[in-house]
């Protein structure tokens, strides 16, 4: 089975819904017209991420029908294509930074960040699952395990997902440029050691937090990995599109060939 897939990379800007996501689906357009089937946009990608003083103004009911969500259904049915994003989620008087699924019909599926980084944990609410995600593709379907940025350093999250019978690991994310070492790191082992692709979306440019003034640095460098741990292709600083085409064959040729999942003894982990 072989799926298009495609990442986008650009520069949100803090409390610009509507010019966000402009930019991010005019990128979209982009790739959608090169074949791609699924397509991944970066964490917060609506608000921005600097946006403290605001997260409850900008924060989404994802049961209801917000412009973010129109936008991105609208886009779906008019290219017959699924989105990953990630927004802020609100429910009732909590919030949580979460990735979605979106099909031309709204949200499929909802992820909601378990690993908080830094002041996240003051902004947001902690998710408490890892549910793993099928998306169907008409002739075909294949599960996938989503995760956000700074849970793409855990190992466990990953492998979690892959005992659950994913072959495509996401990560929407809003990576700082100052840990680009760890994203690269960080992205391969969670391909290879799972033997899984790695879509590793991440956003470019910088914010400036109203407070207390800093200013933030992303790394850009949105990649696809093989399940071997090999970029397949890359997106260095700047905005813009990357799209391949996945064999999932190579999925299950990789972890015959190097059986981590198969040779795990989880008895010495779970009791």
């Amino acid at each position: 089975m072989k799926i298009k897939v495609g990442l986008v990379q650009f520069s949100p800007k803090s409390y610009n819904i509507k010019n966000n996501i402009k930019e991010s689906l005019s990128l979209a357009k982009r790739a959608a017209k090169k074949g791609a089937k699924l397509i991944v946009l970066p964490e917060l990608f609506d608000s921005g991420y600097c946006i403290e003083d605001k997260d409850d103004e900008f924060a989404i009911n994802f049961s209801e029908d917000s412009y973010t969500i129109k936008k991105l259904k609208e886009f779906c049915k008019e290219n017959d294509v699924y989105i990953v994003a990630s927004s802020i989620q609100k429910e009732k008087t909590k919030l949580y930074d979460s990735a979605y699924i979106v099909s031309k019909n709204g949200i499929l599926d909802t992820y909601k960040k378990t690993h908080l980084w830094g002041d996240e944990n003051k902004r947001f609410e902690r998710g408490d699952s890892f549910n793993v995600f099928e998306i169907n593709f008409g002739n075909a379907s294949v599960k996938v395990g989503i995760g956000i940025c700074y849970e793409i350093g855990f190992g466990e999250i990953a492998r979690e997902f892959a005992l659950k019978g994913a072959k495509i690991l996401i990560y929407p994310s809003a990576f700082g440029k100052q840990r680009l070492y760890v994203w690269d790191l960080a992205s391969r082992a969670r391909a290879l050691e799972n033997g899984a692709f790695v879509l590793a979306c991440n956003r470019s440019g910088k914010e400036v937090s109203k407070l207390n003034g800093k200013i933030l640095s992303f790394a850009g460098h949105s990649r696809i990995i093989n399940p071997k741990g090999e970029i397949i292709k890359e997106i260095k600083d700047k905005s813009g599109v990357c799209v391949v085409n996945l064999d999932l064959n190579e999925v299950d040729l990789q972890r015959e060939n190097l059986p981590y999942l198969r040779d795990l003894n989880l008895t010495l982990f779970r009791g």
